[in-house]
């Protein structure tokens, strides 16, 4: 990976159904139902609600009947990524989907600003590979539920797709957001990181220099400045840029690895090898102390007494 991805908790549907106590109260009876695998018995309950006249009944009918949908059509998944690898994982069946996603929207036409729906969704349409449609729904939901504070319940989606080696689709949703968050170094760093680990550093270093410019105190955002500069072989760029990231986060908590990659810098590209050396054998494993000397490497025993 070229760049680091600032990453998040992304939760899933069945878990998120849950957004007031009488919504609880009622999700508590079809979680039950699906984790003992009746499926017709939870669907039977759900239906009942779409006829009820209280609202809480009615979304949560949604979503139950959203989640009895994929339990039934359930099974293992396989997608190809932009990397020439793929993942494998929960999968379910076109018409779950499909069927999944018919009842979300219902639930979304009610309930607009349910955040669970929205999330649910997304979600959805991530794991069954329809990137494109996922930035559609993105775009809607933006748009649906304006404010600063709900970007967070969106990034995780980007951290996710760069997970699963799904550049192309983590970039599309990336500048969705960017469209309705502007001004946010997050997005504008991700969009930066994501043309980065494509290999396309002349379109990544705007990006990074805009979000560094925007949090001047972001670690991650001036580490990822100092990878593309240093991809890009500005190595008198790139040691500034490395150099204030770790200023800026001594201890490394925000990059994990960070001391042996740029110590790995030093020896390639600054050519320093006894700092190098130095670096290495305090933050790597001893089979990537490549700037020391075969002798350095030895581990040093104790003189025998005599």
């Amino acid at each position: 990976m070229l760049a680091l991805m600032r990453t998040f908790v992304l939760i899933l549907l069945l878990l998120i159904a849950r957004s007031s106590p009488a919504q609880s109260s009622l999700s508590d009876q079809w979680v039950s139902l699906i984790d003992q695998q009746k499926y017709v018995k939870a669907e039977e309950l759900c239906s009942s609600w779409t006829h009820s006249t209280d609202m809480e009944h009615k979304v949560e009918a949604q979503k139950c009947l959203a989640n009895v949908a994929l339990s039934k059509g359930q099974g293992i998944g396989l997608l190809g990524n932009d990397q020439g690898g793929g993942t494998l994982g929960e999968g379910y069946s076109p018409k779950a989907v499909d069927d999944a996603l018919e009842h979300l929207d219902e639930g979304l036409r009610l309930a607009p600003h349910d955040l669970s729906l929205h999330q649910g969704r997304l979600h959805i349409l991530e794991v069954s590979g329809r990137f494109d449609a996922m930035a559609t729904a993105l775009d809607q939901s933006a748009s649906m539920m304006p404010g600063n504070d709900v970007l967070q319940d969106w990034l995780p989606y980007t951290a996710e797709l760069a997970n699963m080696g799904q550049l192309a689709a983590g970039l599309k949703l990336c500048l969705v957001l960017d469209k309705h968050y502007p001004n946010s170094h997050d997005v504008v760093g991700n969009i930066g990181a994501f043309y980065n680990m494509m290999k396309q550093q002349e379109k990544s270093l705007p990006y990074l220099q805009r979000a560094v410019a925007l949090a001047p105190d972001d670690a991650i955002d001036s580490w990822n400045l100092g990878r593309a500069y240093d991809y890009a072989d500005e190595n008198s760029l790139a040691e500034k840029w490395y150099s204030k990231a770790m200023l800026l986060d001594p201890e490394g908590k925000d990059v994990p690895g960070r001391n042996c990659i740029y110590a790995g810098f030093v020896e390639k590209k600054l050519h320093d090898n006894d700092r190098a050396c130095k670096l290495q054998r305090a933050a790597c494993e001893s089979d990537r102390w490549t700037a020391c000397a075969v002798s350095d490497k030895e581990p040093k025993r104790p003189l025998p007494k005599p």
